[in-house]
């Protein structure tokens, strides 16, 4: 039974680290967004990697795509 056991807690930690690597999507297109801050502010016009380098602050949340708000910049990516 334990073998059993540690069977399926293999499983579960694959699947895990499988999902969590699959949810992290890397955009390297060179699609031009609006990125906008916590208030809605334009701070610039550009791809996800300028957004990356030129990200204001030190906060968690960093910028926003206004066009697509699913493409968020976060802080250490």
């Amino acid at each position: 039974m334990t073998k059993m056991k540690f069977v399926f807690a293999v499983l579960a930690v694959l699947i895990g680290a499988g999902g969590a690597y699959a949810s992290r999507i890397k955009q390297t297109d060179l699609t031009q967004h609006n990125w906008v801050d916590r208030n809605n502010t334009l701070v610039l016009i550009g791809t996800v990697a300028d957004a990356e380098a030129n990200c204001p602050g030190n906060d968690v949340f960093c910028l926003r795509a206004s066009d697509s708000p699913a493409t968020i910049v976060y802080m250490g990516q």
